[in-house]
Order: C-alpha cells, then structure tokens, then sequence
C-alpha cells in the first residue's frame, strides 16, 4: 500500500460517497487514491503538466485548471476538501485560498490539511493555525507518522482521526 493509500484509508469514513475538492493538487495522486470511494473529485491546480495519464481511467475525478484564491465553483458545493502535500506552495497566500474553501464547502463540511512534507509542517505552524486561530476556527490536529493532518470541521460535522 502506497503513502497516499494509507492516508485515504485513514478518513475513508470522511470521503466515502461524498463530493471531494483537491486544491493544489499537482499529479492529483490523492485525487486518484480517493476516487475509489467519493462520489466525485474536482482537483485544481494552476497547472496540468504533472497529471498521469491514468487520470482519465477514472470517471469521477475532473481536473481543471484554476487558482485556488478565485474558484469559479458554486458555493456550498463540496463535502470535503483537501489540500494534500499542498501547503506549503500556498504559504504566501493561506488567508485567500482558505476563505475561498470555506466558501465552496458545504455548511457541515470539513477541510482537511494532510502533509508528510518537511516544509509542509512549518507553514502549517508558523502560518496556517495562526492565521486559523485569528478567525476564530480551532482545528483538531493530529500526528500520524509521516503525515500531520489539520481538520476544519465547519457547522455539524465530527469525524475523528
């Protein structure tokens, strides 16, 4: 079982029949991994060049092209969204791209943040929870070897980790 499978596996209960949201989501492996068991999976990214070709084997996942600060989505359209391995490409534009998710997920949905990267922890401590903390949203968060996963369960959801 590959890295990113495990990690699928560990909030399948989160993503199971569900419409998925990947941002940032460079060769879509999370995408891919996911759409075993969502219902659909949008992936964006500013650019398509590191997608596989095995992509297009897998009728539920879309890719567009598209900035993570400015999403043509509809609001309240996904149940879940993740930013897988993602986040520390986004460091100087954390506030934008998270009021961005907020506003196309669902009111009970939840955002998750799911890195093994190095550089990935240090923006989740030094920019992403501090700027979660200044508007009010107090994420669970929780080491699970080699990943850190920050959660945002926004209105009624609870899933645990």
């Amino acid at each position: 079982m590959t890295r990113v499978e495990k990690i699928v596996s560990e909030i399948k209960y989160a993503i199971t029949d569900k419409h998925i949201l990947e941002v940032a989501c460079g060769c879509a492996e999370f995408s891919i991994a996911a759409s075993d068991f969502a219902k659909s999976v949008y992936c964006i990214d500013l650019e398509g060049s590191r997608l596989p070709n095995e992509i297009d084997r897998h009728n539920n996942v879309c890719f567009w092209k598209m900035d993570a600060t400015s999403m043509v989505f509809d609001d309240e359209q996904f149940d879940v969204i993740v930013l897988y391995n993602a986040i520390g490409h986004l460091t100087d534009i954390i506030p934008a791209v998270i009021s961005e998710c907020m506003r196309v997920l669902k009111k009970d949905g939840s955002i998750y943040v799911i890195s093994s990267f190095a550089m990935d922890k240090t923006v989740i401590h030094d920019v992403l929870l501090p700027h979660l903390y200044s508007i009010g949203i107090l994420p669970l968060a929780t080491e699970k070897k080699p990943y850190t996963i920050i959660v945002l369960h926004i209105g009624g959801s609870t899933y645990g980790l």
